[in-house]
């Protein structure tokens, strides 16, 4: 079990296998996985880690790692980069899930964020994006924070339906000075407003 990432407040590690009950909390759990189809049973949540984890570590380097929170030890979630497809090919993309009881601490942010520099910097990629539901108005907001821009897109999900998707966008040369972008605050309010839009927008198409 590697550390990989070091915060002000948590540590980001390799997951192992010993912490796939603690991470079924999250997937098996109806109100934390209420934008996904559906909630995993266990045996899709050691398929979605050994994809996204430990076949990920091996193959690319990176993956899914476990969030820990340093005051506690505890294993509050996962956070990391992982290949996803979007409408430029295959891109990293930074995604994560915590415990329901630890959110809204700024932990999903100060991990992404952690995450972001680390692609965009030690990783080497010249861009790093974050894929989101615009229904996922919390993922929404952290995505704004930590995200230089963003963009909306259409794909068509494994079941065969056609949805709408933010790509929030961060690249190593391309984003603005600091001094020019909105707050944060700004920024994940502005997400927010776009998202409610779109789903204006779709429900007039229907």
């Amino acid at each position: 079990m590697r550390d990989v990432l070091e915060t002000e407040r948590l540590t980001l590690r390799e997951i192992t296998k010993a912490d796939l009950p603690i991470l079924y909390r999250i997937f098996g759990d109806t109100e934390s996985m209420r934008f996904y189809p559906r909630a995993k049973s266990f045996e899709e949540t050691e398929a979605w880690f050994q994809k996204l984890a430990f076949r990920s570590y091996e193959e690319s380097g990176f993956g899914l790692w476990g969030v820990v929170e340093k005051a506690t030890g505890e294993l509050i979630g996962d956070c990391g980069v992982t290949l996803q497809p979007t409408p430029k090919g295959l891109e990293p993309e930074i995604g994560y899930h915590l415990r329901r009881e630890w959110l809204g601490r700024g932990y999903a942010a100060e991990a992404a964020a952690a995450c972001r520099d680390f692609g965009l910097g030690s990783l080497g990629f010249e861009r790093i994006v974050s894929i989101v539901s615009p229904e996922n108005i919390p993922s929404l907001r952290v995505a704004a924070r930590i995200h230089q821009r963003w963009e909306t897109y259409r794909t068509v999900t494994a079941a065969g339906a056609e949805v709408d998707r933010f790509l929030f966008i961060s690249e190593r040369d391309g984003g603005e000075p600091t001094g020019s972008m909105p707050s944060t605050e700004t920024r994940a309010a502005m997400a927010e407003a776009d998202a409610l839009l779109l789903m204006r927008r779709r429900e007039m198409e229907r």
